[in-house]
């Protein structure tokens, strides 16, 4: 029986679109599908098992989480809307629970929020996450939300039983159980947890390295066990803490930006905006990473993911309009398989199987 096409769904702010582009899991060609326009200043997507997307979206009249019911052929209905209490970055879902959490790099902060559709009433919930908040996930078991602050140069964590239910009762912001600082002006930017929630990788967008932590499952703690640089080698400069004030500093600066871990997790990649290029890394047992080398890719690599099989990584180019689907070979090269043009400037994209 062939496999379902896999749906791979991109944030396109520079067009104020969401485009949608079907991966064939066996050849990993690429073909666009559809697109839905009107969705000025999307900027972040996370998708549930079922196939609803959640784009947030920030347009002047202020920022908003829209709906987007998916197709096994990649047709989109868009459907109602709710608004954020802030600009978004990054967007994750509460599995099981009808919220979203929404970091936001510009108003510095973490909320969790009602999903369009969900429950009438409830509060939203706002996390000290510190300077630049750039990221939020939740442990495997639920039990724990970490959080990463770029500008503080920290990651934090927060125990579900200080925003689960009739836990969340005061008015102030949730403070975190614990946090572990990073190196000062590395810039923690994206952090993914493997399966188990034993181990968790930190990318830093201003030094270009990623840390390697212990978990611990009962008190939510980290433990750095590693720290590893992606851009040795590349010749670029500490990166600087951007903003809408900040001057441009040029390409010769560090800009790194995502990382993703195989399903299987003997490889990790992350991304560098200033040179085009992804990293790719080894997993030993103990999930330390060992260095493989870079591919050049799409100009500008905001985002990237990795097909639900483990079998691609695809890589969009804010810079390009492109995105780019790679197969992932067994000692974690990289071998272009297809590449196609999206809406103008693609800084997320995220995979779903229906």
């Amino acid at each position: 029986m062939t496999p379902e096409p896999t749906l791979v769904v991109l944030a396109c702010p520079g067009a104020g679109a969401v485009d949608v582009v079907v991966l064939d899991p066996e050849t990993g060609q690429l073909a666009p599908a559809s697109r839905t326009e009107g969705l000025e200043g999307v900027s972040a997507l996370a998708i549930d098992a079922h196939g609803t997307a959640y784009a947030g979206c920030n347009s002047p009249q202020g920022p908003r989480l829209v709906e987007l019911s998916l197709s096994r052929d990649g047709a989109v209905a868009q459907g109602t809307s709710v608004d954020l209490p802030a600009t978004t970055c990054f967007l994750s879902l509460e599995p099981g629970h009808p919220h979203v959490f929404s970091a936001s790099y510009g108003d510095n902060r973490l909320d969790r929020v009602t999903v369009p559709g969900g429950p009438h009433g409830e509060r939203i919930l706002t996390f000290d996450s510190g300077r630049n908040s750039h990221c939020a996930a939740l442990s495997p078991d639920g039990r724990f939300l970490y959080a990463t602050s770029l500008g503080d140069d920290r990651v934090s964590w927060f125990s579900a039983d200080s925003f689960a239910g009739s836990h969340a009762s005061d008015d102030g912001a949730i403070t975190p159980a614990g946090q572990v600082a990073a190196e000062s002006g590395s810039g923690p930017r994206y952090l993914r947890l493997n399966a188990t929630g034993d181990q968790a990788y930190v990318v830093h967008e201003l030094s270009g390295e990623v840390a390697v932590y212990a978990r611990d499952a009962q008190t939510g703690g980290l433990e750095l066990r590693q720290r590893i640089s992606a851009v040795e080698g590349l010749g670029l400069k500490p990166g600087v803490v951007r903003g809408a004030d900040t001057p441009d500093p040029g390409n010769e600066v560090v800009w790194a930006a995502d990382l993703r871990l195989t399903p299987d997790e003997r490889f990790l990649f992350t991304t560098e905006r200033s040179t085009s290029t992804v990293a790719a890394f080894a997993l030993d047992p103990e999930g330390s990473l060992e260095f493989l080398g870079w591919t050049p890719t799409e100009t500008q690599p905001c985002g990237s993911v990795i097909d639900p099989s483990g079998q691609f990584l695809l890589v969009c180019g804010e810079g390009s309009s492109h995105v780019t689907a790679y197969r992932i070979g067994d000692d974690g090269s990289l071998t272009a398989t297809s590449r196609v043009e999206t809406s103008q400037g693609p800084v997320a994209v995220e995979c779903w199987r229906p």
